[in-house]
C-alpha cells in the first residue's frame, strides 16, 4: 500500500512539470538510443564473425568447364588434407540460386543473366585454429596450381577483421555507455533538484507536520525512476523502428556475407534487461540529487 501512495504522488509529482518532464525522457532516450545502436551493430557483428570463424572458411574456386569428375576429384583430395573438417561442391546452379535469396527483393537484376555467370566451387570447413596457418603451408600454395583451380578464396583474413571490428564495437560501446550514464545521472539529478526547488514550500509544510526524510524523498525516487523506465522504453521502440526500417536495406546490400541469417534484434530478455537498468539508473540519479544537494 506504501509503494503504491509514493507511486501515486511520484506520477502526481511529473504531472506538475511536464515540459521538464518531457525533456528529460526525451534526453535519456537519445542518449540510450546511442548506446543501443553500438550494441546492436556488435551482437551482429559477432553472429558473423562466428558464423564465418564456425562455417566456411576456405572456397576453391574452379574454371569453367571443369567436368564434375575432376570437381569431385579435387574434392576428395582436399577432404584428406589434415586438418579439415568437411569439403562440399558447389555447381553453378546451386550458387546462382544462392545470389538470387541474397538480393531479396532486388532479385530481378538477375534477369537476363544466365546461371553459368557463376563458378562452381568447392566450399571446405577447417578445423579450429588451421585457417591461421594454412596461407603460409606449401599445400596452399600448390591447390592454387591445380588443374581445374582458377582461385582460392581464404576467409580467414575476413574472419580476423570482424573479430577486430567487434572488439572495437564493445570498447566503443563501452566508452560510449559510460558517457550516456554520468549524461543520464546528471539529466535526472537536475530535473529532480527543480522539483524540489518548484515544491519547496510543500516540502517545508510536511516537515513541520512532521513527515520523515523518506516520506519526503519518495515521490522524488518515484519521478527519477520513471524517467528512466520511460526513457529506456522509448530507446528500445526507436531502436527497434530503426532496425526494422534499416535491416532490408543492409541484408540486401550484405547479400551472401550474412551466412549467419538474417540481421538479428535483441532478445526479450535483454529488452527487460535494458528496462530495468533504465529504471535503477533513473532512480541512481533521483538518489545522488537528493542525497548530495537536497537537504530536506
Amino acid at each position: 500500500m506504501s509503494f503504491a501512495r509514493n507511486l501515486l504522488r511520484g506520477v502526481d509529482g511529473a504531472r506538475k512539470s511536464p515540459l521538464i518532464q518531457l525533456v528529460a525522457v526525451g534526453t535519456i532516450a537519445l542518449s540510450l538510443l546511442l548506446v543501443g545502436v553500438v550494441e546492436l551493430a556488435a551482437l551482429n557483428v559477432r553472429r558473423l564473425s562466428e558464423s564465418w570463424g564456425g562455417g566456411v572458411q576456405m572456397t576453391v574456386y574452379l574454371e569453367d568447364g571443369v567436368t564434375p569428375a575432376r570437381a569431385q576429384k579435387v574434392a576428395g583430395a582436399l577432404g584428406k588434407l589434415p586438418g579439415v573438417a568437411s569439403v562440399r561442391a558447389v555447381g553453378t546452379h546451386e550458387a546462382w540460386l544462392r545470389l538470387q535469396r541474397s538480393l531479396g527483393g532486388r532479385a530481378e537484376l538477375l534477369d537476363g543473366v544466365e546461371e553459368g555467370f557463376l563458378p562452381a566451387s568447392i566450399e571446405v570447413s577447417l578445423k579450429p585454429g588451421v585457417a591461421e596457418v594454412l596461407r603460409a603451408h606449401p599445400a596452399f600454395e600448390k591447390l592454387r596450381h591445380t588443374a581445374g583451380v582458377e582461385d582460392v578464396e581464404l576467409m580467414g583474413d575476413w574472419a580476423s577483421r570482424l573479430r577486430g571490428l567487434e572488439r572495437l564495437l564493445s570498447s566503443a560501446g563501452w566508452f560510449v555507455a559510460a558517457l550516456v550514464l554520468c549524461a543520464c545521472l546528471y539529466i535526472v539529478g537536475s530535473t529532480i533538484r527543480l522539483g524540489v526547488f518548484a515544491r519547496r514550500d510543500e516540502i517545508e509544510i510536511w516537515k513541520l507536520v512532521g513527515a520523515t526524510n523518506g516520506f519526503v524523498k519518495a515521490p522524488f525516487l518515484v519521478e527519477g525512476g520513471l524517467q528512466g523506465a520511460l526513457g529506456s522504453g522509448v530507446a528500445v521502440l526507436l531502436l527497434y523502428g530503426l532496425y526494422r526500417l534499416a535491416s532490408p536495406r543492409l541484408e540486401s546490400v550484405l547479400g551472401s556475407w550474412l551466412a549467419a541469417g538474417p540481421l538479428g534484434f535483441f532478445t526479450a530478455g535483454q529488452v527487460m534487461m535494458a528496462l530495468v537498468c533504465g529504471t535503477l539508473l533513473g532512480l541512481c540519479g533521483s538518489a545522488l540529487a537528493l542525497g548530495r544537494y537536497v537537504k530536506v
